[in-house]
């Protein structure tokens, strides 16, 4: 059950969101119903569809919040970041802030709807996943240019990598039933993902001082 201060204090259709979210990943699309997401809330059925048409909106609405949320901060952090480095860890940090708060909803969704007909919700999962990979793709691109990401290594299968990762933490939170934070330390996360892809720093050192 999701509780607490903050969770009390949000919009009843926020909320909604929320416990629909965390259904879906304990639980599993059988599970998501208006029964079931009204009886968490202490609510009738029928107050669910005040908020929402259909069941399907809800999620559209989870799924809309990620893919929104996650480009936004994408953009937010390229503009912020000091360098590719910084560049790639705000873009991260921000995408597992999106994924904590969603529950790791979307990822589920995404391996759920790739087995079957929805292209309504296939085919908004799989424009987002294309556009973040080219996000990141260019990221990796430029540092490649710069020396500092090892240019050995394809950009877009990276950029899938990265995306892959996190998707996996995901999947482990779930066969471990655990609870608490899907990725428990966030940098060192990070760190162990730039570890294979970074050029060491003596090398791109070595590089400068021969340029």
């Amino acid at each position: 059950m999701i509780n607490g201060e903050e969770f009390e204090k949000l919009p009843t259709k926020e909320k909604i969101i929320r416990i629909a979210a965390d259904i879906i990943v304990k639980e599993g699309l059988k599970k998501f119903t208006a029964k079931n997401i009204a009886s968490r809330l202490g609510m009738t059925d029928a107050a669910i569809f005040k908020h929402f048409a259909t069941m399907d909106d809800i999620i559209l609405s989870i799924i809309n919040n990620y893919v929104y949320r996650c480009s936004q901060s994408a953009e937010v952090g390229i503009s912020k970041g000091k360098d590719i480095e910084d560049k790639l860890r705000q873009v991260l940090l921000s995408h597992i802030k999106v994924l904590e708060d969603t529950k790791g909803a979307v990822p589920i969704l995404c391996f759920d709807f790739s087995r079957s007909n929805n292209q309504k919700f296939t085919n908004i999962l799989h424009s987002f996943v294309k556009e973040y990979k080219n996000t990141l793709s260019q990221l990796f691109k430029e540092g490649q240019e710069k020396g500092i990401i090892k240019k050995d290594l394809d950009p877009e299968e990276l950029a899938m990598f990265f995306l892959g990762s996190i998707q996996a933490k995901v999947f482990a939170k779930i066969i471990e039933q655990g609870e608490g934070p899907i990725i428990k330390n966030p940098d060192q996360f990070i760190n162990e993902l730039f570890y294979g892809i970074m050029e060491k720093k003596e090398d791109q050192t070595s590089k400068d001082e021969n340029s």
